[in-house]
């Protein structure tokens, strides 16, 4: 465990101060024309047609506009050019997406609608009459602009919202509703208009065998004779990396729908009895797409989103090794998909505090494996439930998260990978066998995210406190995942 926390502790603090650079760089004023141009946030880089619902336009007496996605961003701006005469501020009409002059406009503070960089949400109405329907019909509270300016500096806290010359601010609570580097995949909503890419690298690290809550030596494992579990051969150690991307976008303020497709190495030692020592054979290997999961996420209230994905089985279930010169398919562990359609509800707890620096929540899915697939079994259905824990530092998010998960066995069988378990033509091995699979697991994990603008970084790196697991597998040491996620 010492070289992997090692290379966890260099890999934060290089990463940490990589974006610290990043972050406090003063941008040119070129890049700030661009920024405009580009129809972007001027203070935080989203896409202004993601939040033209909450748009503000801010015109100085020296002749400078500039347009940002949301009052929380406009007090930004107010603050960092506190020394410049304000001639006008325009607020985008709810209703109709037009600008308004922001100060005589009806303004409602709250509700179950998500406010994108608002936390709580604001909008602006031209029409006092438009603000108590949506009251009536979401929640929140009837306020003025000053009460609605009010609430967004009360968000940033007193030194947040100070300017020092660089621009080293991020929208509080955006980096953790939607935080890129989880090692699980925590489900939110996005505004209407918003995409979101995320490419997400995971490593998974097997090592020594177990049964239940007890570790087992190799070598009680083999050989077949005089030995408790009586295989030939066994497996010592795997590693298991997943390329993902995942696309989002938001349909409606509270619809949005997902697509995600893996690509899959894996790579396991196995070692055989040859009589008189044990012998290690040549590692079993398979590689290529996994399964393919759509999903469509629906924002129930203000702190939950319910969600329903379907896996497609676009991942190989009939990959070979070959050993003592003969062909076998390879278990059930290496294979690339579950061969079934999968169903995969979820319901997502999600909360920010007053001042959006604190993000806590929890979440509960279960994966239902469709009948048997075309090799005649299907994987244990599963259920996990999530719970964290998270801190933002301006573009620095830090968490905690545990994760509790059971998992039952393989229904059915596959009549090739069972040729395995022939003592006389067959090469017998723990993970050839259906009831060694599933079983219940804890894991725990830190991690740290760093965002720029619609652009966030984040690692995360975990290992399971407990497992008890279903007949004789390997126990998982330690995981880590990276992550890159862009919003526009």
């Amino acid at each position: 465990m010492r070289p992997l926390k090692t290379f966890v502790a260099s890999f934060l603090a290089a990463l940490f101060v990589l974006f610290q650079l990043l972050v406090c760089i003063t941008p040119s004023a070129a890049a700030a024309a661009d920024t405009q141009a580009a129809g972007r946030c001027m203070q935080c880089g989203m896409d202004m047609k993601a939040f033209a619902q909450s748009r503000m336009r801010i015109s100085f007496s020296d002749g400078s506009i500039v347009e940002v996605c949301s009052i929380h961003c406009a007090a930004l701006e107010l603050k960092k050019n506190k020394d410049k005469q304000v001639k006008s501020i325009m607020a985008a009409d709810y209703v109709t997406k037009e600008l308004i002059d922001a100060r005589t406009a009806t303004w409602v503070i709250g509700g179950d609608r998500p406010g994108g960089m608002n936390s709580p949400a604001k909008w602006a109405f031209a029409k006092e009459a438009d603000a108590r329907n949506f009251v009536s019909e979401n929640g929140g509270k009837v306020a003025t602009f000053d009460e609605a300016m009010k609430s967004a500096n009360e968000e940033m806290g007193g030194a947040a919202g100070e300017h020092h010359g660089h621009a080293c601010h991020e929208e509080p609570g955006a980096q953790m509703l939607f935080n890129p580097a989880f090692g699980d995949d925590i489900y939110h909503t996005h505004p209407a208009g918003m995409w979101m890419v995320t490419y997400k690298f995971m490593h998974m690290n097997m090592n020594g065998l177990r049964d239940g809550t007890s570790d087992v030596s190799v070598d009680k494992v083999i050989p077949m004779k005089g030995t408790k579990y009586g295989y030939m051969m066994a497996p010592t150690k795997m590693t298991m990396d997943m390329h993902m991307m995942m696309v989002m976008y938001g349909i409606t303020d509270r619809f949005t729908v997902m697509a995600m497709a893996t690509y899959l190495n894996n790579e396991m030692d196995m070692l055989m009895n040859m009589g008189m020592r044990n012998r290690p054979e040549a590692p079993m290997r398979t590689s290529g797409f996994g399964d393919t999961e759509l999903r469509g996420l629906y924002q129930i209230s203000k702190y939950f989103v319910g969600s329903l994905g379907l896996s497609l089985p676009t991942g190989a279930i009939d990959k070979e090794f070959e050993t003592m010169g003969m062909r076998f398919r390879e278990p059930y562990d290496m294979q690339l998909g579950s061969g079934t359609f999968d169903l995969k509800p979820a319901v997502t707890y999600n909360a920010l505090s007053d001042d959006a620096k604190w993000n806590w929540g929890a979440q509960a899915m279960y994966t239902y494996h469709i009948g048997k697939n075309d090799s005649h079994y299907s994987l244990g259905d599963s259920f996990k439930v999530n719970g964290w824990l998270q801190r933002a530092l301006g573009p620095v998010t830090s968490w905690v998260r545990l994760a509790y998960s059971t998992t039952g066995r393989i229904d059915g069988q596959d009549p090739e990978i069972q040729k395995l378990l022939d003592p006389m033509m067959g090469a017998p091995t723990p993970d050839a066998d259906p009831n060694n699979y599933g079983g219940q697991r804890l894991d725990g994990a830190i991690g740290l995210s760093l965002m720029k603008g619609p652009v966030s970084l984040g690692v995360e790196a975990g290992l399971p406190l407990y497992q008890r697991l279903n007949g004789l597998q390997l126990k998982t040491d330690w995981f880590l995942t990276t992550a890159i996620q862009i919003m526009f």
